[in-house]
């Protein structure tokens, strides 16, 4: 298992209810598990998880990208404006 911490933003944030949440989970879990992860705890981030983008460090990244200890990633859901 290693540490990592997950960043939310906008109605993200909301549904958590906090802006940071310290998760571990198995080694090498890729973005995609990490979504999936967080979909079985929060169920009402599902419709936000399939259009978010995700960044590691600061860095955005694909579904496939693997996770390694210390990782931050944030939770970036689709905006829309006007």
């Amino acid at each position: 298992m290693i540490k990592i911490s997950v960043v939310f933003f906008a109605g993200a944030r909301d549904i958590v209810g906090q802006n940071r949440l310290e998760m571990q989970i198995p080694a090498l879990t890729s973005i995609a598990k990490l979504r999936a992860l967080l979909i079985e705890k929060f169920p009402q981030l599902e419709s936000l998880a399939t259009r978010a983008a995700f960044a590691v460090n600061e860095i955005l990244v694909l579904t496939d990208t693997l996770l390694v200890e210390n990782d931050e990633v944030a939770f970036l859901p689709a905006v829309s404006g006007g």
